[in-house]
């Protein structure tokens, strides 16, 4: 499916080409009788090139437009990921990635800030966080060769995963964390 919408988008570009050139610069060349077919066309194909490009853009800047967390709660585990990741770019990581949903080595995104590339592990839970989500994003970060790990969950962590971060040196990002991270969502 994303493969077809590329294509099609890529149809699209081509024909808003084609639009453009024709306004600007074949309909000189055209008889009368041509231009009341061309011009209509033209201006379609352009309208919906603008208008397809600007729910891109929305969709891409905004779709987690004021977000609470009471939606982040109910998100999907992949959703959640995405989320994170856009909540990183807007509290001014780059470079982001998002591992593969299988086999991640315990990092679902990697992002650069300050110089420094930082694996992310994403839990979207309710209750405690344990242990095991640090050890696998200490795990992952040594996989990977990163310089920093981070936890970010949508609930809190336990005594001994706060003491074991605290040992290796693992950021966590909980629930009071993530809230003060979506003060720059837009709204």
């Amino acid at each position: 499916m994303r493969t077809l919408l590329k294509k099609a988008y890529q149809l699209l570009w081509g024909l808003f080409i084609l639009g453009l050139a024709y306004s600007f610069w074949a309909r000189s060349f055209l008889p009368r009788q041509l231009r009341q077919y061309g011009d209509p066309a033209s201006f379609g194909i352009i309208s919906l090139f603008v208008v397809i490009n600007a729910i891109m853009l929305y969709h891409h800047h905004f779709r987690f437009r004021d977000l609470k967390m009471e939606t982040v709660d109910i998100m999907e585990g992949e959703k959640f990921e995405s989320f994170c990741a856009y909540l990183l770019k807007r509290n001014g990581f780059n470079h982001i990635q998002l591992t593969q949903a299988s086999g991640d080595q315990g990092i679902d995104i990697i992002a650069r800030k300050k110089g420094k590339t930082i694996g992310f592990q994403c839990k979207r839970y309710t209750g405690f966080v344990g242990n095991k989500a640090v050890q696998e994003v200490w795990a992952g970060h040594h996989f990977y060769q990163l310089d920093e790990a981070a936890v970010i969950i949508n609930s809190e962590f336990s005594d001994s995963a706060i003491a074991l971060a605290d040992d290796l040196g693992v950021m966590l990002i909980d629930r009071k964390k993530l809230k003060r991270l979506m003060r720059r969502l837009p709204s």
